[in-house]
């Protein structure tokens, strides 16, 4: 169990929580490099809100936390952006199996009510792709 604690929540203070974790594709987002990780979430804020309001195949992976174990491996990897959501179950209202309206309904109130903090930019590399997560 994870016990890493993502958002800052002035409505509710989360220990200990399953963190569940949501990865949504992005491929029309450009990276800039003068942006930094303090602003990520900020910048995509809207982008973020339109793709799980209006995009049902953006949703890559809903799911407990995964590990970020592609880099080198370019079959399992993503030739573009991703954003990747790791949220207390406390906080979304929902479990592990929920139906994927539910979930993006979740994560679309959180997205839209919370202000996450410890953002970071994930590059992984193969030989013939290179995978940008940005997490929140």
């Amino acid at each position: 169990m994870c016990t890493k604690l993502n958002w800052d929540l002035s409505k509710k203070i989360v220990h200990d929580a399953t963190l569940f974790s949501l990865i949504i594709d992005a491929p029309a987002v450009s990276l800039s490099n003068e942006l930094s990780e303090d602003h990520l979430f900020a910048h995509f804020q809207y982008d973020i809100i339109e793709l799980l309001q209006n995009d049902t195949e953006a949703i890559n992976y809903f799911g407990l936390v995964p590990d970020n174990g592609a880099n080198e491996i370019a079959d399992i990897l993503f030739n573009d952006v991703l954003f990747r959501f790791d949220v207390p179950h406390t906080v979304l209202g929902i479990e592990g199996g929920a139906e994927p309206h539910l979930v993006r309904k979740a994560f679309l109130n959180v997205a839209k009510e919370q202000t996450p903090v410890g953002n970071i930019g994930l590059e992984e590399r193969g030989e013939t792709k290179v995978e940008t997560t940005l997490v929140f």
